[in-house]
């Protein structure tokens, strides 16, 4: 009973055990990072937007490349690497006093948080059984969410004080898990890298058309799924009903326990990409009936706005989840077998350029139209559940017709050395 509670012994566990760690860390710096950056460094708001903005597009251009690095090398150096990396980064904004100093810094932290992804997806691909592909991945999902829960806990006391001393502790803490978490990875079985092929397209991941759609379109929906709790939410809150704005925690709260107990079980019939199709649409269903839930609200009295709020953060943490564990196994199974860091980078592109693009399409539809917003946003997602099966199935005729494609039935490439 203990056992099916926990991810496979070796490197499933290896991975989350390390995740955990990264992750209480990187909480911890995402729950204080603003205001170490304004109050303590100096730096004035928009610089800190301009600051994270370069980085972004910076990480979002080497993202790929990123990915094919550690198709190269292997995923368990790239993490490393990656992760001292960061370790060594997030210690120099100790040193940071401009602009003109932070922006190289965050860069860095940018790049390596890119190769630490497309890693951790590559070893799952290479060091687990195809069978347990999903499952760990859901495990190392869970565990994401439960250690950034964590550290933004943790991040209350520093934010308390509110002193270099204390934020200077939180940055050094969070290189500290990072250094902890490469350390733990090392412990993994390295995943031997497979040659490109004899006129292999380096890049391959680029001109995989089927496979591009489905992630512009699935990063659309992770970034408007993400945003409907974090952003037009509590905006939607304060201009259309009378309700506080503390009910926002309540929702976040509920998508957060959610996350952490459920993706597990609700990813534990993913086992084919051939399985992802009805599971998307399911999903992308699941989101709209929480924006019809939401529109309803609006306008209603505070009582109603509650019981329909948290009916709503109930129903989208289930669409999130069969949304999740789908993506999980297409995003394996379309990979080529020798290129599996360049899928999961690209896939993380998909994420980037998504996340560029929800914010202001939430706030012009949420915020400015409120109830026929929230029904718009809910025909978005209805669609999106429409056309992902197509482009799954698209990708899966891609694959049948050039049987070199197919990624190997095991997935298995670990070596016998520690």
């Amino acid at each position: 009973m203990i056992r099916s509670a926990l991810p496979a012994p070796g490197t499933p566990r290896v991975l989350v055990l390390a995740t955990l760690v990264n992750t209480i860390g990187n909480g911890a710096y995402l729950a204080s990072s603003a205001l170490f950056l304004t109050r303590s460094v100096g730096l004035t708001p928009a610089q800190l937007a301009l600051a994270l903005s370069v980085a972004a597009g910076v990480g979002m251009v080497l993202t790929t490349p990123m990915g094919y690095l550690v198709d190269r090398v292997g995923p368990r150096a790239a993490q490393i690497t990656a992760l001292l990396t960061s370790a060594a980064a997030l210690a120099a904004l100790a040193l940071v006093r401009d602009l003109r100093t932070f922006i190289p810094l965050a860069c860095l932290i940018a790049v390596s948080e890119a190769m630490v992804r497309a890693a951790n997806g590559a070893m799952i691909a290479g060091a687990v059984p195809a069978a347990d592909r999903v499952r760990t991945r859901a495990f190392v999902r869970s565990t994401n969410n439960a250690g950034i829960a964590i550290g933004m806990l943790a991040a209350g006391l520093p934010l308390l004080l509110d002193s270099r001393a204390a934020y200077l502790a939180t940055v050094f803490g969070n290189a500290l898990t990072c250094l902890m978490a490469a350390l733990i990875i090392s412990r993994a079985h390295p995943v031997v890298p497979v040659p490109v092929p004899a006129g292999g397209s380096r890049l391959v991941a680029l001109r995989d058309r089927p496979f591009l759609a489905f992630a512009l379109l699935d990063g659309m929906l992770a970034a408007l799924l993400n945003g409907m709790l974090a952003l037009a939410l509590p905006l939607w809150l304060i201009a259309h009903t009378d309700a506080s704005a503390a009910l926002v925690s309540a929702a976040l709260l509920v998508n957060t326990i959610g996350c952490v107990t459920l993706q597990v079980w609700t990813a534990r019939d993913m086992h084919h990409a051939a399985d992802a199709p009805p599971a998307t649409r399911r999903g992308a269903l699941l989101l709209a009936a929480s924006c019809v839930l939401l529109a309803v609200a609006t306008g209603a009295p505070t009582w109603l706005v509650v019981v329909l709020v948290l009916a709503a953060a109930v129903v989208h943490v289930l669409g999130e989840l069969r949304l999740a564990g789908a993506t999980f196994v297409v995003v394996f199974d379309l990979a080529q077998d020798w290129a599996h860091g360049q899928y999961q980078a690209v896939h993380q592109t998909g994420r980037q350029l998504g996340n560029m693009a929800a914010p202001p399409l939430l706030t012009a539809m949420v915020v400015a139209w409120g109830a026929p917003g929230w029904l718009v946003l809910a025909a978005i997602f209805t669609t999106a559940g429409l056309i992902m099966p197509v482009i799954i199935g698209w990708a899966l005729r891609s694959r049948s017709r050039a049987t070199g494609l197919a990624p190997a039935p095991d997935g298995l490439r670990t070596s016998t050395s520690a």
